[in-house]
């Protein structure tokens, strides 16, 4: 029963499939970040956006083909079940992508910069100004911040961190994109915005409920350390709500089959 349901011969193969379908469009794909990170390679916010944001966009469109009658018949007619395909999609949007982002950076850090103080050193000048200078290499993904743009947090491993909030972004859009056959990262977009505010109404209707008045709401939080406990709570959640919501995928992605 059990090799009927996880195989990992098989799980290989359906990698193996991937990589022959779309080997083409990934090495373009993965040279085109290449180039974005030579320019932008010594700005970390730019750096952190452009992972999450077009991380989501990856991940939104994975499932793209089994809402499609051709494409999906074709898809499910594979020989592999749907836990072995989903655990192709976890890997390929969350590990591999990152992974390779990190490689693209890395490579396109290593070349801006030997390009840089390549022409640099030529003094070639535009209008009498020489808009090249010779710069150190500079690995700001991998460094220390005490204060990243997304959130106010003090000594936080820049890299791990973004890590954490790209793992709960692929597993939601993941989901989108085998929930929602049109526009699929739209579509989850304006999902977790309603969901958002749900949740943050919510919240202030019991706060209000349990202290009453905005001061006393202010004095609990303080007086009862309900800061500090949904920070931890938050920390748990981070974790928590990827393998959550990949179990709801599988699910979803069998009711799709069926």
């Amino acid at each position: 029963m059990k090799t009927n349901l996880f195989n990992f011969n098989r799980v290989g193969l359906l990698f193996q499939r991937y990589f022959a379908e779309r080997f083409q469009t990934e090495l373009i794909y993965w040279s085109i970040m290449v180039i974005v990170f030579i320019f932008i390679r010594n700005s970390a916010p730019v750096i952190e956006g452009l992972i999450l944001i077009a991380g989501v966009f990856y991940a939104a469109r994975f499932f793209r083909e089994i809402h499609y009658p051709g494409n999906g018949v074709a898809y499910f007619m594979i020989p592999a079940s749907q836990l072995e395909k989903l655990t192709v999609g976890v890997v390929m949007t969350s590990f591999y992508y990152f992974a390779m982002m990190i490689i693209a950076y890395v490579i396109g850090n290593l070349l801006g910069t030997f390009l840089n103080n390549t022409i640099a050193s030529m003094n070639i000048s535009i209008i009498g100004f020489n808009f090249f200078h010779h710069s150190l290499l500079q690995w700001k993904l991998f460094g220390i911040s005490t204060e990243p743009w997304f959130i106010e947090k003090e000594h936080t491993n820049f890299l791990l961190y973004l890590f954490e909030l790209f793992l709960v972004g692929q597993s939601v859009y993941l989901l989108g994109s085998i929930y929602f056959k049109r526009n699929p990262f739209f579509a989850t977009f304006l999902s977790l915005i309603v969901v958002q505010l749900f949740l943050f109404i919510l919240l202030l209707i019991e706060l209000k409920l349990f202290f009453g008045s905005t001061y006393s709401i202010n004095f609990g939080i303080n007086a009862f350390g309900l800061g500090r406990i949904v920070s931890h709570i938050f920390k748990v959640a981070v974790w928590a709500l990827p393998p959550f919501l990949w179990v709801v995928s599988y699910f979803r992605l069998t009711e799709k089959q069926i």
